[in-house]
């Protein structure tokens, strides 16, 4: 199915159409597909993460803080960020819960975040996911903790997780 287009006409600053255009070749896309790309992102993450909140920070940053955190309050940190930040966070975006928002919450919540790259296959019987990031052993801790809660208080099914120094894997049944 097509997605329906329109024509805008504005003005940008000619410095900022200078770094998009650069963008734009960097990543082989035109400059429509680019601005659409970003256009899209502001309204379907940044209006909504800034509404509710977040706050972004390197991958540098992150990897240092949860070195310094306990196993412990850091599986303690994770269940609650999973169960009740990111539950809040979807019913604040989407208004309910269901497997088609909590799939489009993982996949904004690594898309947009950056907590790792997320590649994700959807059937009727699993959804099935693997993430790989650069937040080291801790990360993976973390980011199992998250994803398993996050799926048990959003769609009260349970998960297989699998975990690697620099991957989490996980399954649920939709």
């Amino acid at each position: 199915m097509s997605k329906k287009s329109s024509s805008i006409t504005f003005r940008i600053d000619e410095k900022a159409e200078q770094g998009l255009r650069k963008f734009a070749e960097e990543k082989r896309v035109s400059l429509n597909t680019l601005a659409n790309q970003i256009f899209s992102d502001f309204i379907e993450c940044e209006v909504f993460t800034k509404k509710f909140g977040t706050l972004k920070m390197s991958t540098d940053s992150f990897r240092r803080i949860l070195s310094y955190i306990s196993e412990k309050d850091l599986i303690d940190l994770a269940v609650r960020g999973g169960s009740q930040e990111a539950k809040e966070f979807m019913l604040f975006k989407w208004k309910e819960l269901n497997s088609d928002v909590v799939t489009d919450f993982i996949k904004m919540y690594f898309d947009f975040c950056g907590y790792g790259r997320c590649d994700m296959v959807k059937t009727e019987s699993k959804v099935s996911l693997s993430v790989h990031h650069d937040l080291k052993e801790k990360g993976s801790l973390y980011l199992k903790h998250f994803l398993e809660s996050l799926v048990r208080a959003s769609l009260d099914k349970p998960c297989n997780v699998t975990t690697t120094e620099d991957t989490v894997t996980l399954s649920f049944q939709p």
